[in-house]
Order: C-alpha cells, then structure tokens, then sequence
C-alpha cells in the first residue's frame, strides 16, 4: 500500500515540479454520499455526510490554459451511514478518509485583477486511515472525475482561488462482497462515491 502512494505521489508531483511556477495549498469542506445499492438482495440508501480536505499543488502555466497537479487529503464522515435500514444489527456508521491525487486542467479568462476559470481532469481514490472492520471492504484505489470552476484573485506575490469542484465517482468504491461485524453480504451494484466540494487556494 505505502509503495502504492508513492508511486502515484511520484508521478502528480515530479513531472510538473519541474519546470512549475506555481504552487499551492487548499482547506475546504466537503460534502458526499454513496450511491444507493442492493445489498444481500435489499437497497440500501446512504445518508448525505459532511467532512473536510487539505493538499497542496503545482501548477504548470500553459498560455491561457494551467496544468494542476496535487493530492489531498479527505475526511469523509460516517460513509455507511444508513446502511442499518437492511443489516439492523450493524451499529456503527464507520469513518471513512482517503487520499485523493488528482490532474486538472484549468481554463480562464486573463485579467490583471479577478480571473473567472473552469477546470477538469481524472482523480485516484486510495482509501487510509479506516476502521479495521472495515479496511478490506473497500477498493485500494478507484476512479473518478473532477470538474469545476472558480476565481483567481491577483494579489500582488499571492493569489487566492475560491473554488466549488463536483468529484464523481466513475469506477467501484466498495468491494463486491464486504465483511461487517461478522456479516458477509453480497454487494450487488457497482457502488460509487460521488462528493461536492467548497475551498480556498492560496498560490505562490
């Protein structure tokens, strides 16, 4: 797992870094849910959660357009919330967190003070610091997709980036058959983690 995270830290960060003129660090909110399954033949609908992310970044200018390459970190709250209503038995909701590393390209409007921008790009999922009962239920790394848009504000040596990003999730978050408290159930949809997101850049 450790060798995994270095590998996909190596290949966000060091190809960009080099000839990068930017760099940054991001803190926000986030809101996500899982998509409803079936579970054992029964669906099973997740509650809405809340959390939070930090990371940093590199950015590599391209004209008008930016190349961002980075990884945060997310605390996703108690994912399996919801999951009582068909396993009755099972009590606790289960924090979720994750390291996400992602590559967007960011598109905007040039202006000396407050530029409009939108962006897109892939995004891995590697799953970190979960509860035991829990940790062999769900992917080692899944996919998704990242688009948004947001504000540079120009202040002289820094600039802040307010943005609001929509992450969709596009590959399998959870295993096809997971083992809670002792219960093994048969996932039967090909569940994925979908999360909005609210946050502040500042660059250098």
């Amino acid at each position: 797992m450790n060798r995994l995270y270095a590998l996909f830290l190596t290949g966000c960060f060091l190809v960009p870094a080099v000839t990068a003129q930017n760099f940054g660090v991001s803190a926000g909110a986030n809101f996500q849910r899982l998509t409803d399954i079936s579970i054992n033949e029964l669906e099973t609908k997740f509650d809405s959660q809340t959390g939070w992310h930090v990371g940093a970044w590199v950015e590599l200018p391209l004209g008008p357009a930016a190349l961002r390459g980075g990884g945060r970190y997310m605390a996703a709250g108690k994912l399996f919330d919801g999951l009582q209503s068909s396993n009755p038995s099972i009590q606790d909701h289960f924090e979720i967190s994750m390291v996400e590393l992602y590559v967007l390209l960011r598109l905007g409007l040039p202006s000396p003070v407050v530029s409009p921008y939108v962006f897109a790009g892939p995004v891995f999922r590697l799953p970190t610091q979960n509860d035991a009962d829990i940790s062999n239920d769900l992917k080692i790394l899944s996919y998704a997709g990242e688009i948004g848009g947001g504000l540079v504000f120009n202040l002289g040596p820094v600039r802040l980036f307010p943005e609001i990003a929509y992450v969709f999730g596009l590959t399998r978050f959870i295993e096809k058959e997971i083992l809670l408290q002792a219960i093994r159930s048969q996932v039967g949809d090909p569940q994925k983690l979908n999360t909005a997101m609210l946050r502040l850049s500042v660059g250098l």
